[in-house]
């Protein structure tokens, strides 16, 4: 994961935002149903809110994950998108809580460390 993570979702914000809206399809956060992955592609990231999915990636936050890279990297991209997101609702308390453990893991590799650091900032950031 930390492969795919780091060579392929890295590489260039269409690659960041197809990686936003499958998440965000997904966990059923569009309302509308797709008849084909080309809505994947799209780098418009306006058919949805982001609200579920930051909460759906905050409660995927744990160190024994086998994909936890990919959930810390889909979180900093989803802040990225929508720094607003930071500004209210419980998953925002949750994230919070759960950056220190996260930051204090063996599990989490550099990469994702320094997401998580850059998480924790836009978090200060937000409640400034």
């Amino acid at each position: 994961m930390r492969h795919f993570v780091s060579n392929t979702l890295n590489d260039d914000d269409a690659s960041e935002a197809a990686n936003l809206n499958y998440w965000a399809y997904w966990i059923g956060e569009t309302q509308r149903i797709e008849l084909s992955d080309q809505f994947i592609a799209s780098r418009q990231l306006d058919r949805w809110s982001g609200t579920r999915l930051l909460q759906h990636l905050v409660q995927g936050l744990a160190p024994h994950h086998g994909y936890v890279d990919l959930n810390i990297h889909t979180l900093w991209a989803l802040l990225a998108a929508r720094p607003e997101l930071l500004r209210s609702g419980s998953a925002t308390i949750a994230l919070r809580e759960r950056l220190p453990v996260m930051l204090d893991s063996r599990e989490v590799s550099a990469p994702a460390r320094r997401e998580l650091e850059s998480i924790r900032y836009a978090t200060r950031l937000a409640e400034a």
